[in-house]
Parts: C-alpha cells; sequence; structure tokens
C-alpha cells in the first residue's frame, strides 16, 4: 500500500526533472495567445455619460395639469425610456448608411441582420440616480467617436423635444379652450340664432346640449308634436349634421347627465377666459425658455473622446489565458512522459537481457545504501569463478 502513496517530495522531483519543458510550453502558450491579439481584429469604445436633472421632470407651469415626478426610480425608468426611443430603427439606419456599416443589398432579411449587428454596437444602462451612459465601439477609433457624438447630439434633442412638446400640447388645449369661451361668449351676446353661423365645433356641440336640456325639459309639460319641441328638433339635427362633417363619432343626441354648471354662464366664462389668457402667456414666455435653456436639463458628465487603446482583445487577458493553459500541456506532456517512462523493475529486466543473465530480484536497503540486485552479485561471483577455474 506505501508503494501507491504520493509524496511531494517525488512531484517536486518530477518538477526539477521536467523544469525547461514546463517553462518552454509555457512561455510558447503565453507567446501564441499574445500574438492572437494582433490577428484579432480590434474594438475601439467611444463613450459618453450624461445626467438629466430633476427640474426636467418638475414644471410649475404644467405641474397643476400633469403631475411631476420627484421618484428617483420613475425618473431612471423615463431616462432609459427615452433613450432607447431616440436610438430607433431610424436612427440606427441613418448611422449605418452614413458610416457604411450597411452593405449594397436591399434584401429585408439581410437589412434586418445588419441592423441588428449595429444596434448591438450600443450599449447603454444607468450608472445611478439620473445619470446615463453609452457606448458604441468599431473598429475604427475615429468612427467610434464621430457615433457616440451624433448619439449624444440625437439624445440631448429628443429628451428636450419630448419637454417641450409636452408643454406645447397643453398649450394647444389652452387654445382651443379659449377659442370655445370666446365663442361662447360671441354666442350668448349675439343670440342663438347665429351659432350655425360660427361653424365652430365647441360651439355646436355646447349649443347641442342646451337645445338637448330645453327638450328635455319641455317634454315633461308638453306634446311631443307642439310646435316649439318640433322647431327645437330641427334645430338639432342641423346642428348634427354640422357636426357629422368634423367626422366627430361620438355624437350623441342624448341628454348630458352631468353637464357643466357654468358652462352657459357669461360672467364665469368670462373669467375663465381671463384665467386662461393670463396662463397662455406666462406658457409662451416659458416656451422661448424652455427653447433657449436646452442644456440646462441635461449635465454630459463625460463627452466622447477618442479611444488611444482597444477595448478587445486585451493583451494582460489573453496573456493570463496563455499561461493557464501552458501549465494544462505542460501537466499533460509530463504525465504522459512519466507514463511511458520505464519503471525500476524495467529497468532491471533490460540490464538482465543486456548481461545474458538470471534476474532474481531486489535486496532492501540497508541505513540508505541503495538495494543490492542480486542478479548482478550473481554476475559477478560467476566471473570469479570463471576466473579461479582457468587459474
Amino acid at each position: 500500500m506505501s508503494a501507491d502513496k504520493v509524496f511531494v517530495r517525488d512531484v517536486t522531483q518530477v518538477i526539477r526533472r521536467y523544469k525547461f519543458a514546463i517553462a518552454a510550453i509555457c512561455f510558447c502558450s503565453i507567446a501564441f495567445f499574445v500574438q492572437l491579439t494582433f490577428w484579432i481584429e480590434k474594438q475601439y469604445v467611444s463613450t459618453f455619460e450624461i445626467n438629466v436633472y430633476s427640474k426636467y421632470f418638475q414644471s410649475p407651469l404644467i405641474s397643476g395639469i400633469i403631475p411631476d415626478t420627484f421618484n428617483v426610480p420613475e425618473m431612471r425608468f423615463a431616462i432609459d425610456s427615452m433613450v432607447k426611443e431616440a436610438i430607433s430603427d431610424d436612427v440606427v439606419d441613418q448611422i449605418g448608411r452614413r458610416y457604411k456599416f450597411y452593405s449594397e443589398t436591399k434584401d429585408d432579411r439581410e437589412i434586418a441582420r445588419e441592423r441588428q449587428q449595429l444596434r448591438d454596437r450600443f450599449s447603454y444602462f444607468s450608472t445611478g440616480g439620473q445619470s446615463y451612459q453609452i457606448s458604441f465601439s468599431s473598429s475604427d477609433p475615429y468612427i467610434a467617436k464621430k457615433v457616440a457624438e451624433d448619439t449624444l447630439r440625437i439624445v440631448n434633442t429628443h429628451i428636450i423635444n419630448k419637454r417641450i412638446s409636452t408643454i406645447e400640447l397643453v398649450k394647444e388645449v389652452m387654445i382651443n379652450k379659449l377659442n370655445s369661451f370666446n365663442a361662447s361668449q360671441s354666442f350668448s351676446s349675439r343670440g342663438s340664432e347665429k351659432a350655425l353661423a360660427s361653424k365652430s365645433p365647441e360651439v355646436l356641440k355646447e349649443e347641442l346640449i342646451k337645445l338637448n336640456t330645453n327638450i328635455e325639459a319641455l317634454g315633461t309639460q308638453l306634446k311631443d308634436t307642439h310646435p316649439r319641441i318640433m322647431a327645437l328638433r330641427e334645430r338639432r339635427q342641423t346642428i348634427l349634421n354640422w357636426l357629422k362633417e368634423f367626422d366627430l363619432k361620438d355624437i350623441s343626441t342624448k341628454v348630458d347627465t352631468q353637464p357643466v354648471a357654468f358652462q352657459h354662464n357669461k360672467v364665469v366664462s368670462e373669467q375663465l377666459s381671463s384665467k386662461f389668457y393670463a396662463k397662455y402667456h406666462d406658457f409662451n414666455i416659458a416656451l422661448d425658455i424652455e427653447k433657449r435653456s436646452v442644456e440646462g436639463y441635461i449635465g454630459i458628465i463625460k463627452s466622447p473622446q477618442l479611444p488611444v487603446s482597444p477595448q478587445w482583445p486585451k493583451k494582460r487577458l489573453f496573456a493570463s489565458l496563455g499561461f493557464l493553459l501552458g501549465l494544462v500541456f505542460a501537466f499533460i506532456y509530463v504525465y504522459v512522459k512519466e507514463a511511458l517512462r520505464p519503471v525500476r523493475h524495467e529497468k532491471a529486466m533490460e540490464e538482465v537481457a543486456r548481461l545474458n543473465t538470471i534476474y532474481l530480484g531486489e535486496l532492501p536497503a540497508l541505513n540508505g545504501a541503495k538495494p543490492l540486485k542480486l542478479s548482478s552479485h550473481k554476475t559477478k561471483l560467476s566471473s570469479l569463478t570463471r576466473g579461479g577455474s582457468e587459474t
């Protein structure tokens, strides 16, 4: 059983015996993998990082209409969505055609494959809070920098336009309401007979609500064939015909169950009109400020730079991989050499065959001395006997 044990000194002896071979294998493996870094196509990465400030999500002008965002995770999700919207398929196609990433083929499947390959070159993720990092990789460092600069401009423009478009949408709704109030006041001052002449959907809808209310009220007192009810119904049908020209499919001839209480009040309409005019004036000022302070919402933490060293392949990583594989190859080499190396018994049998004698075994070693081979001892005795007989 003791012969099956492996001692540290035996392993050390094996390493010492094959130290030059192990060193040569590791050196060749490291040199080969380092040389691979010169053969593999290099990838350069240009990166930029932006920060969208909290005031982007908090506008005092529209806070009463559209709620502001104060939660950081919601801001981060909103920024992530806007960045993905900015780097759309159209933008990717424009970059691919501008910098010759696309081939001249017109096949849809080939274009889709090239678009996906180009999109995989982009990397964008949140770095915490409202900060966001976007990278682009290319075999040409100058193209990587130019694409990163174009992407930064596209993302900034998209984020700013999203905010401005929201305020402009509120402004457009306010303009429509102002026109409605003005038309209502004009209608109240000039009489209901001029409602059709206004050709305004808002005025016609308000007149329709008023007619439905009057028909419902008179229906409780008069018959349906009464001339007043018949006249109101004819007028209602005329207004419905006008509204159909505006493709308003949600029009109903039924009475609104919850009509606005002050929609026909001239005083209230005038007060609302003055407030809307003041608000509209504030919106115009805000839009001018928004368009002139574009950079106030987005801060550039890191601008695109020209990459000086490739991100892939990395020489240190390949050298480490070559060293590890070199150790594996060296272990295989030593194992094979040791497996093919003859053991002591095989060497003794070779010596017996060479001396043409008989192998009887080995004597145990005494006091650290080498074991005495009976075959060699017998050979010496036979030689002495032959010498004495000759004498």
